[in-house]
């Protein structure tokens, strides 16, 4: 995919920390704000677990629900079924789960959204030479649908972020 420049800044932090070996916090910090997100993360495949790479959340998010979420997602098992992270994987599609429970079948997704003060979110698979290796996911207060401006940057960043994660060896 031709990297667009409106991603470069966010882009080439990922790939500064990355590289680092420190989380991504500026690049998703930049993710929040350019989607109004309520919450972001970034997790890599290893096998069948995700492994969080980064989480960040608005500055007003409770200090106990940013911990508790960081701390429930640290190694996230593909039987997961109920969050959207797992589904994006085991879809390899965007998965969009909804504060309403009757609209998605993504119930511990939903739990989290209604203590992140938002609505919906969505969780897209980025890819390194047609295998998927991990997911970005973006908690926010919109209503998020697909042809949405906030739609297609998550989609486009997970497009790019994919050949910047870390290898699972």
């Amino acid at each position: 995919m031709e990297q667009s420049s409106d991603l470069n800044p966010i882009l080439s932090a990922f790939q500064k920390d990355l590289h680092a070996g420190t989380p991504p916090l500026d690049a998703l910090r930049a993710i929040l704000t350019a989607t109004s997100g309520r919450a972001v993360g970034l997790w890599r495949r290893q096998d069948d677990t995700l492994l969080q790479i980064g989480f960040c959340t608005v500055d007003d998010m409770p200090a106990e629900t940013h911990d508790a979420f960081a701390a429930a997602t640290k190694h996230v098992p593909l039987n997961e079924t109920g969050l959207g992270i797992v589904k994006a994987v085991q879809t390899a599609a965007p998965a969009l789960a909804d504060l309403d429970t009757q609209a998605t079948v993504l119930e511990t997704s939903a739990t989290w959204l209604a203590r992140f003060a938002a609505r919906r979110s969505l969780a897209v698979p980025t890819l390194s030479n047609g295998t998927i290796n991990g997911v970005l996911a973006v908690s926010t207060a919109k209503d998020l649908t697909p042809g949405h401006a906030e739609w297609d940057l998550i989609c486009r960043l997970a497009a790019e972020l994919g050949d910047l994660l870390p290898t699972s060896d």
